[in-house]
């Protein structure tokens, strides 16, 4: 499974009440390979940055399902 602690987290408002999330692993700029995935964003908006975070972990947790 994946661990959150293996990714960032950051939360950005794209209008009042509406928040996502943006994932990104934590990589060493070294591993990084060409046309590789730096991250993504959640897929729906959620009412706070709280519930941001909340559905950004979940999100982690499917990687590897």
């Amino acid at each position: 499974m994946a661990k959150a602690s293996d990714y960032r987290i950051v939360t950005f408002q794209r209008k009042p009440g509406q928040w996502r999330a943006n994932i990104t692993p934590v990589v060493a700029p070294a591993t990084i390979t060409r046309g590789a995935i730096l991250g993504f964003v959640t897929a729906e908006d959620s009412s706070s940055e709280e519930n941001a975070v909340i559905a950004a972990g979940r999100a982690i947790k499917e990687l590897d399902t």
